[in-house]
């Protein structure tokens, strides 16, 4: 028995020792790749898949799927495959898929460097990621600069992917990267960068801006809804995010939710005209008149330049809704004399009070179309044709000469 367990223990300690070489003949097989890469393709790509199929054997085995000096390999032979497989031409390396193979390659990298307690390949790694950061931040830089978005997308992302391996927060690679991106709607890779940022807070409202706009690009509003709100929970003083969230509410067509957070970005900002514009309108398309009114009239005053043309219209629509509602009784019956003519009388309250605003807002901007026409109505609705007419003729005027 002593005998079996003997054998036995030498076989393990073999079997360590073999993976042990496999690894080495990887890190051999690397560095005779690393030698030629960018002088000799043919060879190179020769070298990579030598060095590919023995840390694919260390990688697995127990005894060493967890050494930071295999983990390193892994990272650095898988991240080259794909950079290998397009300068060589290579069928076997362009056969695996780039992103996925890469990726596999930088999780190696952080898990070596989680593992390296002694700091023993800290500078190895250091210095192949600091090498692909430093020329693909560069490259893309000039190309971000030049208005070559692809080119500038792919360098400025790449120099903070092998940023991120070194344990750094690349966050203005990933932001111009996004922009890029953005620019040539590459919309995932958008979101991919700008989720980044959100996440270490750079450049905080645009980076959720832009972030919320790639989720919706690509059809996924749930996820947009639910980053802003993440957001907005997280920063309950950021009227921005806030807005963002606004947007997405109204764009939606979901109102309630949209006044719910208005009303609490106005309370951050009770002097916001913009803001309390935006909810007059809202309560406006709602049907709710005293809140649209009230919030009209508080903009207007606040100098709100469209406040005020809103605000007439508010009430010359309100007297066509009562002029509407009177004109639904029957003449004769006891419903007309009780209904009638108060609701005539005090629809014709709401056009005047409607007049002087919606005159003011012509002045405001004597060619708006929208305003002539809101006045002309009024005008007609108060029996005013002199006046009706002369808005008329400026209206032919104007259509004549665009």
């Amino acid at each position: 028995m002593k005998r079996i367990a003997f054998l036995t223990a030498i076989t393990i300690s073999a079997l360590s020792f073999a993976q042990k070489t496999n690894t080495t003949n990887a890190a051999m097989a690397y560095q005779s790749y690393d030698q030629v890469k960018y002088t000799d393709f043919e060879q190179a790509a020769k070298d990579l898949l030598e060095a590919k199929k023995y840390i694919d054997l260390s990688i697995v085995h127990t005894e060493t799927a967890n050494d930071p000096k295999t983990l390193m390999y892994y990272g650095f032979i898988y991240i080259e495959i794909p950079i290998c497989g397009e300068l060589s031409g290579d069928a076997t390396l362009k056969a695996f898929d780039p992103e996925t193979t890469a990726q596999k390659g930088f999780d190696a990298l952080k898990k070596s460097k989680e593992l390296d307690v002694k700091g023993n390949y800290e500078d190895k790694i250091a210095g192949y990621c600091n090498f692909y950061r430093s020329n693909f931040s560069n490259a893309g830089i000039k190309m971000y600069e030049e208005g070559k978005y692809k080119e500038a997308m792919g360098g400025l992302i790449g120099a903070a992917i092998f940023g991120e391996a070194m344990g750094l927060k690349d966050s203005v690679f990933y932001y111009y990267g996004g922009r890029a991106a953005w620019n040539i709607q590459e919309w995932e890779e958008a979101k991919k960068a700008f989720t980044k940022t959100v996440e270490w807070g750079f450049e905080r409202a645009s980076s959720v801006y832009f972030l919320s706009q790639s989720y919706l690009k690509l059809g996924d509003t749930a996820s947009a809804e639910k980053m802003l709100k993440e957001q907005v929970a997280k920063y309950p003083n950021d009227k921005d995010i806030m807005i963002e969230l606004i947007n997405l509410y109204i764009d939606t067509k979901r109102k309630p939710e949209a006044v719910a957070v208005l009303n609490a970005a106005i309370a951050l900002d009770p002097k916001n005209a913009v803001l309390i514009f935006t909810a007059g309108t809202i309560y406006d398309n709602m049907g709710s008149f005293a809140e649209a009114e009230m919030n009209f009239l508080k903009a207007k005053e606040l100098g709100d330049k469209n406040a005020g043309f809103s605000l007439g219209r508010l009430y010359f629509n309100k007297g066509m809704d009562l002029f509407a509602e009177a004109k639904t009784y029957t003449h004769g019956t006891p419903e007309f004399d009780a209904n009638h003519d108060r609701l005539v009388a005090e629809s014709k309250s709401y056009f005047e009070k409607a007049l002087p605003i919606l005159e003011q807002a012509v002045v405001d901007s004597p060619k708006d179309l929208e305003r002539l026409e809101g006045l002309k109505a009024c005008y007609g609705k108060l029996g005013m044709t002199d006046k009706f007419l002369e808005v008329k003729k400026k209206i032919e005027e104007i259509k004549a000469g665009q």
